[in-house]
């Protein structure tokens, strides 16, 4: 057991104490109440300590201040409880919601956080140690209720965003198909450069984009921690702009491997060549691309700076 640094009360959403906070003048105040609905935060105050008034310090003697900084694993626990605190506030209390049984669900993981503050970090007997245990427990008590709600949801959004995406892709595809060899279109199509095969290809390399891009997060997020519940990938990107940012370096790729720069083979097979009328092997190589679209940025990036280091 140790003395704890802090005086730990309720607050409100904008950090404000509840209440009379207790003062050297008005040392007994009534306790802070958790129950409070306007109680959303943790104020985590200095604690009023009595002390006899000491000598007046010699001459040339340094004045020293008689507040001395918080242990290091108090400190640790306070940043821990406050990180916790934000995560309960971000997925129960958003401000564009009205939902009354996501606020209910608020106000048990408050009071169990705020209780485990007092446990480790105020009074004679603070039990940081204990705290911290009891912190991990309620952590992953928060993982195991909402880590369904928020990849589910997130699936859906992004599967949702796709699907829209996918619509002039898609229709684009079938017009590339259907229209006569022989037509006007084709014939100024081919006087551009654009070939009907190549431009079908490319197509369903977008939708292989697409359809990669919603596995990758429902792979990737097989084990949830705390930061996964509020954040859905480390790069921050909405669902809408990650998929044309992969669509896009999907689409880099796919030129390169129009034009020979990069050539992967299985045996005599060609897997990349996009020249030829093979859709399902467009979206194969799309939809590759879109699993592994964390690391498209690096694979492009290289081949970019290779070129760029051969420039003279």
């Amino acid at each position: 057991m140790a003395q704890g640094s802090y005086i730990i009360w309720t607050a409100d959403k904008d950090g404000h104490p509840l209440g009379t906070l207790p003062t050297a003048a008005i040392p007994i105040v009534p306790p802070p109440d958790p129950m409070d609905p306007n109680a959303t935060n943790i104020y985590f105050g200095v604690p009023v300590i009595s002390t006899p008034p000491a000598p007046p310090p010699s001459a040339g003697a340094a004045i020293s201040s008689t507040l001395s900084p918080p242990p290091n694993d108090q400190f640790e626990l306070l940043q821990d409880i406050e990180k916790l605190l934000r995560a309960v506030n971000l997925i129960y209390l958003p401000v564009a919601t009205q939902e009354k049984h996501r606020k209910e669900q608020f106000r048990p993981y408050y009071m169990r956080i705020f209780h485990l503050a007092k446990l480790g970090l105020e009074g004679p007997n603070a039990a940081p140690d204990i705290s911290k245990s009891v912190l991990a427990t309620v952590t992953a008590d928060l993982i195991d209720d909402e880590a369904a709600r928020v990849k589910n949801g997130h699936l859906k959004r992004l599967g949702k965003t796709a699907m829209w995406f996918s619509i002039p892709f898609c229709s684009l595809y079938v017009i590339a198909q259907l229209i006569p060899t022989d037509s006007v279109a084709v014939h100024y199509l081919a006087k551009l450069g654009v070939q009907l095969a190549v431009f079908a290809n490319f197509m369903m390399l977008w939708l292989g984009c697409f359809v990669g891009v919603w596995l990758s997060y429902g792979i990737r997020t097989s084990i949830f921690t705390l930061t996964d519940l509020t954040v859905t990938d480390s790069d921050r990107l909405l669902p809408s702009i990650r998929l044309i940012f992969a669509g896009i370096l999907t689409m880099i790729l796919g030129l390169m491997f129009t034009l020979g720069v990069v050539q992967i083979t299985l045996g005599t097979y060609p897997l990349t060549d996009l020249s030829s009328n093979n859709p399902m092997l467009a979206f194969l190589i799309g939809t590759f691309c879109g699993i592994t679209e964390l690391g498209l940025p690096a694979a492009v990036g290289k081949r970019a700076s290779d070129f760029i280091s051969k420039v003279k």
